[in-house]
């Protein structure tokens, strides 16, 4: 039997419109989102946007005050730590479960997607990469086969795309996270689960701290060492 079509409802097209805007700063860190201006830019009415803009804030991307309306949430050194000590907790466990079952299948879907987000970035089509390499990292988080543990990488994740996506613009690390991603596939591929959590934590390290330079530099904010555990620590809680 065929399944149903599967259509984006306006929410969702307001939803990740809204995303991408505030992922790429034209909508910046403490700006007001008024329903109806962004109704009209959408050419929708508000009712999907109040939806979006809910579904942004249970992401922790968006403040809603109670008669002051909602903001996209500011930007903070405490906030970027916080947020990768969750990641490398979730995400780490994600590819040892992984390692355990990684696939043929498993390993082309991933091999797909960053091809894809290779043309995208050879375009210059930010958003295509973007949404190619979040298909990468989720590829390899599903082989886990833990359902719960993936759902809960989603709002680090995306709130983490604010702080990533500002500073790599700016800083030419390309080729290295190239060949992070390519390990961190050849880890899995082999069933290596040491190997896996080594190279996603270099990854989400590497990643830390270009952000946290980036955003000291851009904000005025006083530069502090990020407090995150090291690779070594990481390898030892898992076995």
């Amino acid at each position: 039997m065929l399944t149903k079509a599967q259509i984006e409802s306006a929410s969702d097209v307001a939803a990740r419109s809204l995303f991408d805007a505030i992922v790429d700063q034209r909508i910046p860190p403490g700006a007001p989102l008024r329903l109806k201006e962004l109704s009209e830019q959408l050419g929708m009415s508000m009712m999907p946007v109040r939806e979006a803009i809910r579904r942004l804030a249970a992401l922790d991307l968006v403040e809603i005050e109670p008669r002051k309306g909602a903001r996209v949430r500011e930007l903070s050194l405490d906030d970027l730590e916080d947020t990768y000590f969750a990641r490398l907790q979730l995400e780490t466990a994600a590819v040892w479960e992984a390692a355990q079952h990684f696939t043929e299948s498993d390993a082309d879907r991933a091999m797909s997607a960053l091809e894809e987000r290779a043309s995208a970035q050879e375009s210059g089509n930010r958003v295509a990469a973007r949404d190619a390499h979040e298909r990468f990292h989720f590829t390899i988080y599903e082989a886990s086969q833990r359902t719960w543990l993936v759902r809960s990488i989603l709002p680090a994740w995306r709130n983490s795309e604010r702080y990533r996506i500002d500073a790599m613009r700016h800083t030419d690390t390309q080729e290295l996270r190239d060949h992070e991603h390519s390990r961190i596939l050849t880890a899995l591929t082999g069933h290596d689960g040491v190997a896996a959590v080594r190279w996603m934590t270099m990854h989400l390290l590497s990643s830390v701290s270009l952000s946290a330079q980036h955003l000291a530099a851009n904000t005025g904010q006083q530069e502090r060492p990020i407090r995150l555990p090291s690779v070594d620590q990481v390898i030892a809680r898992m076995i």
